[in-house]
């Protein structure tokens, strides 16, 4: 159980920038929603208007948001469009070759469902114990309606925001299943892909997915909410660049047979990483 200094940490700690974004995406959501549920459900107007402004002045409840749209948005239509590029190279390799990386779109996919599997966490809205659960159930109905994405309210009671913030930090760890499963990546396209730019990708994801272990690592020996916000955000942003860039520049090169040696150093993955942690 954190601290009660360390309870307090996201508030005096500088906010990362996601989580700026998703706090003023937060209130956009939370404005919308409450006027919507004003009109439909008069009778619980003010209570409606209390548990939005405690979702947003708490970053906690950016944080579920930041990480509910990083993950469904982008990290995992991104894996599932690696997996798919892999398998289609599949098909042109020789028969061993062919192996590995149909072998390697399956580790892919488990690592979709691992990190499918603790995502409901992120979509739990974070609210006052003391809001009902009527006002929890139209909340989370309105916000899922304005963001697309499946919020809840707390059907657990004893949920605490401190029980929250753990479970986020369990959707980390689900992340370095896809670490793991993109760095085996790396190492066999190396070997199909010798081009040196090709070779400066694959080192490139191997070094984001170094930082998501590191990050976990961290997390698991001293989390507190400010270094839960800022690493968990900074992993799945970085997953989902790495995965991207490599999936268009590397994996599809193999099958579209493009002039890899024509793309610059501009758009390599490693000099787009090394910005990515020196802003972080």
């Amino acid at each position: 159980m954190p601290s009660r200094t360390e309870q307090h940490a996201m508030h005096t700690e500088p906010m990362p920038s996601e989580l700026i974004a998703a706090m003023a995406m937060v209130k956009r959501a939370c404005a919308k929603a409450s006027r919507d549920l004003a009109q439909t459900y008069p009778g619980t107007a003010q209570a409606i208007d209390m548990a939005t402004s405690q979702i947003t002045s708490d970053p906690r409840a950016g944080l579920h948001l930041a990480a509910s749209v990083g993950v469904v948005q982008n990290l995992l239509p991104a894996l599932v469009a690696l997996s798919a590029e892999l398998e289609n190279s599949a098909q042109l390799q020789s028969a061993s070759k062919s192996r590995k990386l149909s072998r390697h779109a399956a580790q892919l996919r488990s690592s979709h469902e691992a990190i499918m599997a603790a995502l409901p966490c992120a979509h739990q809205l974070v609210m006052n114990q003391g809001t009902s659960p009527q006002v929890r159930e139209q909340l989370a109905k309105a916000l899922t309606c304005s963001l697309s994405l499946p919020f809840l309210g707390s059907a657990d009671a004893t949920l605490t925001p401190e029980d929250a913030l753990g479970k986020l930090a369990g959707l980390h760890r689900a992340l370095t299943s896809a670490a793991m499963a993109l760095s085996h990546v790396g190492e066999t396209v190396r070997e199909l892909a010798p081009a040196r730019q090709d070779t400066m990708q694959c080192d490139a994801l191997a070094m984001v997915c170094r930082q998501v272990t590191d990050n976990d690592q961290a997390l698991g020996e001293q989390a507190n909410a400010g270094q839960l916000a800022h690493k968990l955000l900074q992993s799945i942003r970085l997953l989902t660049d790495a995965t991207t860039v490599f999936t268009d520049y590397v994996v599809h090169g193999l099958t579209a047979n493009r002039d890899r040696h024509a793309l610059g150093l501009a758009s390599s993955l490693m000099l787009a990483t090394s910005n990515s942690l020196q802003t972080v």
